[in-house]
């Protein structure tokens, strides 16, 4: 699904982790995980000031002067410091339309806050904390022992968490455990009730991307919220890092990755660890997926007959590239003008829809062809899942759940659930007006801004 993971930051925009539904961008990087992520506004003329005290690590330095050449638009000078993989996979125009992207999103760039230097494996990487109009983004950049950037990523940069008042963590524990064996094993978080059990139990299953356990976006943590909330009502809540986050690399260099690599076959090994836990009332797993989790979840349940029950979460029940231009038209539109980096954008995902759409109908694939950050193989078997069809079979009750100002999954899927599922007894809906695509609360339309600001899981889901 994920060729080498390119900055393409074009697919930022399809929401959910961070919020994205699109698979995961590819980005090229000969470093360990690299990613920039957007959503859309016009750019402004950028300032590179530096707030930060000064540094003297010849890494920080590095970074600091990378962002600089960003910032002023000097984008031959920054690839100029690209290694060969770099080199290859990002071109300088691309590099300048990365930054023009990030700064759609996040508003225009005012200065550089603060710069860091950590070990990554063989790497040294420089974390830039960079002040946007309406976000913090750490650029992290990785170096080589030559001091050429080997890995480009762009990710909000860490608030200090709260729980909700919801959340009692006087009433449960949590324990680090591993999800799967071998090459691909996940660490996990296991929040566990306390008492004699057994428990319970909800596998929480990410949307698209390489999402952390707590599906961290900006600084909300939606999957560290339902796990406390649920735990401090006595149910036993399972979350892991996905497997591109951890793993990204090795499922870059599989041409013939799907979703079961990227998603279903984790959630299924989780089910199968909490089936054989002590502690677990192994009759009353539920998984519970959100956003391309939530797709997938009934495919998750038909590979397993342990799941118990499942909970779809703002879950697409459409084609990515279409849902895609549905977003970015829709972000386009806020301000009542479409910028031309805007109409490119939509018209390049429109023209990959069509490509993908020739694929799935038995056209042949390019020679390392890489579609909206995935091969041939991915956009094949999506284009013969259907969820809905999958979900009318399954004999499990179902909870399922939308956000009324959610643009990314929208109405529209929440509507087509109900149609696909009409008549069916032991299936709940839940329409919340006032809620997002990370199911916090807000008013008035939903903007990719709103995600940098803490709204915590509506306490009513």
């Amino acid at each position: 699904m994920i060729s080498r993971r390119c900055a393409l930051v074009l697919l930022g925009l399809a929401a959910c982790s961070h919020p994205s539904d699109a698979p995961p961008v590819p980005s090229s990087s000969s470093a360990p995980e690299a990613r920039a992520s957007s959503s859309a506004r016009p750019p402004s003329t950028p300032s590179a000031s530096a707030a930060a005290p000064t540094v003297t690590d010849p890494i920080a330095e590095k970074g600091r002067g990378f962002v600089t050449l960003l910032a002023a638009g000097k984008n031959a000078e920054a690839a100029a410091s690209f290694d060969a993989t770099m080199t290859k996979a990002l071109s300088e125009e691309k590099l300048g339309e990365t930054w023009s992207m990030l700064i759609l999103g996040a508003g225009a760039f005012e200065s550089i806050e603060g710069v860091t230097v950590e070990p990554v494996g063989a790497y040294k990487a420089a974390l830039v904390t960079c002040k946007f109009a309406r976000a913090r983004l750490d650029a992290k950049i990785a170096y080589d022992k030559d001091g050429k950037v080997a890995g480009l990523f762009f990710v909000p940069s860490p608030e200090p968490y709260a729980d909700p008042a919801y959340v009692d963590r006087s009433k449960f524990d949590e324990r680090e455990i591993t999800v799967g064996a071998g090459e691909f094993q996940l660490p996990g978080t296991l929040a566990l009730p306390k008492g004699a059990g057994p428990f319970r139990a909800v596998v929480l299953v990410h949307g698209s991307g390489p999402s952390d356990r707590d599906e961290s976006s900006g600084p909300n943590r939606p999957f560290k919220d339902l796990s406390g909330g649920l735990a401090s009502r006595g149910i036993a809540v399972l979350r892991f890092e996905k497997r591109t986050k951890v793993h990204g690399e090795k499922i870059a260099a599989l041409k013939d990755a799907t979703v079961d690599q990227e998603s279903v076959d984790d959630a299924v090994l989780a089910v199968e660890l909490l089936r054989g836990m002590k502690e677990i009332d192994g009759a009353h797993i539920a998984v519970v997926g959100h956003s391309l989790g939530g797709q997938l979840a009934p495919r998750i349940a038909q590979r397993s007959k342990d799941v118990a029950a499942i909970g779809i979460l703002a879950g697409s029940t459409r084609p990515v590239y279409e849902a895609m231009v549905e977003q970015l038209k829709y972000i386009a539109d806020l301000d009542g003008r479409r910028a031309d980096e805007e109409k490119k954008q939509i018209s390049e995902v429109e023209k990959a829809g069509a490509r993908i759409r020739a694929i799935q109908g038995g056209a042949p694939e390019n020679d390392g062809e890489v579609l909206l950050g995935a091969r041939a193989a991915y956009w094949i078997d999506m284009g013969k899942y259907d969820a809905l069809a999958v979900a009318a079979k399954l004999d499990r009750p179902m909870f399922i759940a939308q956000g009324g100002r959610d643009y990314q999954v929208t109405k529209t899927d929440f509507d087509a659930w109900k149609k696909a599922l009409a008549g069916r007894k032991d299936v709940r809906y839940a329409l919340y007006p006032e809620l997002n695509h990370l199911f916090g609360s807000g008013e008035g339309k939903s903007s990719p801004e709103e995600y940098q600001r803490r709204a915590p899981v509506d306490p009513r889901l």
